[in-house]
């Protein structure tokens, strides 16, 4: 479940405020019919505490150049001791729609959320899971059961206890849900088996669940505000105090956070302003008015990382795509030869130095080239004389093509979809840009309403947090509709196997029936361009933060997501 699943899939926004998103999108659902699973059988249980299994290589980074503006690595970051108090004013690009954590969680809500919530599963460096705010995960042999186990004496902000029955509620309402549910459609029953542990019973082996558990099937709210959109009552280091839809939130320190002997959080208070515009967003930062901001474009990257007044920081473990998704299941999609045409016409290289100042790199599917998992495939490369035979055969049986193009209305990404149309247009496919209502994507990709969406989503930290958006059993939640054998075989098997080799031949099989089948248009990887920009005075974000069993957690997730409760300003 990428980042917060739903909530991290993101329609016409900027890149950076895509999850698994789906940080979460909620970033988040994932799963189910006619599954093929692999043949072989699950390895051996793993510990009940760590991760099932910790990988070869650490999950591989990008260019430590690109972490920090010029002048940075002359601070000895280690040596400076964090500073409790202050507040700060922090700008986000998309506005906020609620906090349902059985619903389509729109990125900006998420957002705030991060301020609010402690997943029951968290990331190290390394991209393995980790218990967080649970004490433990413990799967039977085969993987067909998982144990949840609490840490005791944990509170949600409205004081009620995180115990064994609040998390058996949370966990069913998600399940429940008709909206995001498909995500947990692999889990049979959910029991609480004493004060702090609840099991989850499967149909399937499932030795990746954790991982899930990261985003949004993994936040906890207190049970009697379950459901509700108007507040969210977690267990996080920061309550919040207002929500303003289209301005903004603000979130206070929590006085009785579980992890406060520990000096936790450092600030008093945040308040989040949404400033959709990039040129906003910079004038607001240069004036002071904003201690930070995500999503900062090309260009402002590149000045800043020049700079030794702002830093810049650069998510180095994976990374939203930007795409098109295709409603395989409507006309014109439903035709291989329409898809394969597109994918021929467009050159992606050239929106990648036009819009991206070339900080990106060509994609051909969700997992990025520096990522352990990755395999080449068959996605169909820039060729325009391919798309146009490929677009006469069709015209000649069916008459003209034509389809529109759902986004959210933002300038940036607008453009680039322009100037994909008329790569389009060279090849005789004719598209229109049909703009819908701000943080709507999610909503409308879930019913349906679309031929083609301009689209920021995956590159979740383990592939398995992608599943229910590609394999036939994720529902509403597998965007373009495709069903094919091979998707699924290959998802099962990086699911239900702990074996890295064994997961990687999964997940191998799962990029090559996507670039046979191109369910969706692939423009690039956003690593170079998700990022947060900062004063040099506030501190812990893009670094990494401190797990509770004292290793250093993930610095940022996909979408340039981070924790809050590390985060300190110089007084």
């Amino acid at each position: 479940m990428s980042g917060a699943l739903v909530a991290a899939a993101c329609s016409g926004s900027d890149s950076a405020d895509s999850p698994d998103a789906t940080e979460a999108p909620a970033a988040a659902a994932e799963a189910e019919p006619d599954e093929t699973p692999d043949d072989s059988e699950p390895a051996d249980t793993p510990d009940a505490e760590p991760a099932p299994t910790a990988p070869d290589e650490p999950a591989p980074l990008e260019d430590e150049d690109q972490l920090t503006s010029a002048g940075e690595g002359n601070v000895d970051l280690a040596s400076l001791e964090p500073v409790a108090g202050g507040e700060i004013t922090f700008g986000l690009t998309n506005d906020g729609t609620g906090f349902d954590t059985t619903g389509a969680v729109a990125p900006g809500s998420i957002r705030v959320i991060t301020a609010l919530n402690d997943s029951l599963v968290g990331l190290d460096a390394d991209a393995n899971w980790q218990p967080n705010l649970a004490e433990s995960l413990t799967p039977n042999d085969d993987f067909t059961s998982w144990t949840i186990t609490m840490r005791p004496g944990l509170l949600f902000h409205d004081g009620e206890p995180v115990d064994g029955e609040a998390v058996r509620a949370n966990l069913q309402a998600f399940k429940d849900s008709p909206t995001v549910g498909f995500a947990m459609a692999q889990v049979d029953s959910i029991t609480a088996v004493d004060e702090l542990s609840v099991r989850l019973d499967l149909s399937a082996p499932w030795a990746a669940l954790p991982y899930g558990l990261v985003g949004q099937p993994g936040w906890m709210v207190s049970p009697s505000t379950i459901g509700t959109n108007e507040t969210f009552t977690g267990t996080g280091p920061f309550i919040l105090e207002s929500w303003t839809p289209g301005d903004g939130a603000r979130v206070v320190r929590n006085p009785n956070y579980w992890r406060a002997d520990e000096g936790l959080p450092y600030l008093d208070a945040i308040n989040f302003k949404f400033l959709v515009d990039v040129t906003v967003k910079r004038q607001a930062f240069e004036a002071g008015d904003v201690q930070g901001y995500v999503s900062p474009d090309d260009e402002d990257i590149l000045d800043f990382l020049d700079d030794d007044e702002t830093d810049v920081w650069i998510g180095t473990a994976g990374a939203n795509e930007y795409l098109w998704l295709l409603n395989t299941t409507a006309a014109p999609f439903d035709d291989l030869r329409v898809r394969q045409a597109m994918a021929h016409a467009i050159d992606k290289q050239f929106i990648i130095d036009a819009f991206r100042s070339g900080l990106t790199v060509p994609a051909n599917g969700p997992l990025n080239p520096s990522d352990r998992w990755y395999t080449e495939n068959n996605y169909p490369q820039f060729d325009p004389a391919a798309a146009q035979a490929l677009v006469d055969e069709y015209e000649a049986e069916f008459g003209p093509i034509e389809f529109e193009l759902s986004i959210e209305p933002n300038a940036s990404t607008i453009e680039v979809a322009e100037v994909m149309m008329s790569f389009l247009t060279d090849v005789g496919i004719d598209g229109k840009i049909k703009e819908i209502g701000q943080g709507q994507s999610a909503l409308t990709a879930i019913l349906d309403d679309f031929q083609a969406f301009s689209w920021f989503q995956f590159g979740s930290p383990d592939p398995d947090g992608d599943y229910v958006f590609f394999h036939s059993s994720g529902g509403f939640l597998n965007w373009t509709n495709l069903v094919s054998a091979d998707i699924d075989a290959g998802l099962d098997a990086g699911r239900q196997n702990v074996d890295e080799a064994s997961r990687k031949a999964g997940y191998a099989q799962f990029l090559q029936a996507l670039g046979d089948e191109v369910p969706m248009i692939w423009v690039d990887h956003l690593n170079g361009v998700e990022a947060a920009v900062t004063l040099p005075e506030l501190h812990g974000i893009g670094t990494p933060g401190i797990l509770p069993d004292g290793s250093a957690s993930l610095p940022m997730t996909n979408g340039s997501f981070f924790a809050w409760s590390g985060v300190w300003i110089e007084q």
